[in-house]
């Protein structure tokens, strides 16, 4: 796990204030639902045009690979902060390219995760078949294991590079891990407006409550179930006991604080409108024209 960004007499770093060569890149391991869209708004606000959401390039590869890493960051962010996208894994050997990277990502209960990865599939995604043939296809099953450790990864090997990850957050304690987020990694502005929520979460809640559903949900995420195990009764309460005294506090005065967070808040931030132009008007434009894909991005 990384270590805490401090000042020689202990206080705390705002990491953007400082060049990106002194505090490394955070990199958004995004695993699907699991609140990944919101916290990458986090980075956005806090970073602006020091973030980069990637875009595929090559397609032929699963991942970002150091060598497209290299080419964005000499071409449009050298000084970068942070990176989110599905496509980013902590098995890709970025550290090539940023030897002190930070990885990190949210997990979530395997079961709800995946229910509501259908609902979300179902109600924004286009997607109308029946839960029963969609649960099949070989996108769906142990998800967050083979995000996390590649494509053919066991629970056993997504537990053994869970310390590669400097810090990994619960979504269903969203608010508590972005406080220990913030003192792990020096991030200065976590609030945030949630993102993706669902209309209704009335499919999820059917999904939930079935048996048959259910038996079928645990099917498929055997190995998810074995990595969540370990993470919720090992990794996350060592992190939590690593704040020190104070985090309920600390989540208490965070909630105040958000509550006043609204759409002008988020989208007419200084750092958000930074990034926007950035990526919108130089890195989007870019990656259409070397991929031939007028709809990238």
């Amino acid at each position: 796990m990384g270590r805490e960004q401090r000042t020689p007499d202990g206080q705390l770093l705002n990491r953007s204030r400082l060049p990106a060569d002194v505090v490394g890149v955070i990199a958004l391991v995004h695993i699907h639902k699991t609140a990944g869209t919101t916290l990458a708004g986090v980075f956005k606000r806090s970073f602006g045009g020091r973030h980069l959401d990637v875009l595929e390039i090559d397609r032929s590869t699963p991942h970002l690979t150091p060598d497209e890493l290299r080419r964005i960051m000499d071409r449009f962010y050298p000084r970068l902060n942070s990176i989110n996208a599905h496509p980013v894994r902590a098995y890709s050997g970025l550290e090539e390219v940023v030897p002190d990277i930070e990885y990190v990502s949210f997990l979530r209960n395997p079961i709800e995760r995946t229910a509501s990865h259908y609902q979300y599939d179902f109600q924004v995604g286009g997607v109308n078949i029946p839960f029963e043939e969609w649960v099949t296809h070989d996108s769906v099953p142990d998800r967050q294991t083979r995000i996390l450790a590649g494509p053919n990864a066991s629970g056993e090997d997504a537990i053994a590079l869970l310390p590669r990850f400097s810090f990994i957050g619960r979504s269903d304690a969203f608010d508590e891990s972005l406080v220990l987020m913030q003192r792990k990694l020096a991030i200065p502005d976590i609030r945030y407006r949630s993102k993706w929520v669902a209309p209704s979460n009335d499919i999820k809640q059917r999904l939930l409550g079935d048996p048959e559903s259910l038996e079928l949900l645990a099917s498929v995420n055997r190995e998810d179930q074995k990595l969540w195990d370990h993470f919720a009764a090992e990794v996350y309460p060592k992190q939590v006991v690593g704040f020190g005294p104070g985090l309920d506090e600390a989540v208490t005065e965070f909630r105040q604080q958000n509550s006043k967070m609204n759409a002008f808040r988020v989208y007419g931030n200084r750092n958000y409108l930074a990034y926007v132009l950035k990526w919108r008007l130089r890195y989007r434009p870019w990656v259409r024209k070397v991929t031939g894909d007028p709809t990238a991005g």
